[in-house]
């Protein structure tokens, strides 16, 4: 099988991907720094910034994922 040329949409879902997530990691790290000027206790600040810690992560699986599969194409 031939690899073919990613298109732009290819490359925009990435890019999406990419940047939900580096989202998901920033918006739990502010949430665990801010807890406190949030109103929301720490344990439950720990239980959310976790949560989107592990959103952060399948996103990233997610791309390697994408590219494997890609390129077996």
């Amino acid at each position: 099988m031939t690899m073919r040329d990613p298109g732009p949409h290819d490359r925009l879902a990435r890019v999406v991907f990419a940047v939900m997530a580096l989202g998901s990691v920033l918006v739990g790290l502010a949430i665990y720094v801010l807890h406190a000027r949030l109103g929301i206790e720490e344990g439950t600040a720990r239980l959310v910034s976790t949560a989107f810690l592990i959103i952060g992560i399948a996103d990233t699986l997610v791309l390697f994922v994408w590219d494997r599969f890609r390129r077996r194409q």
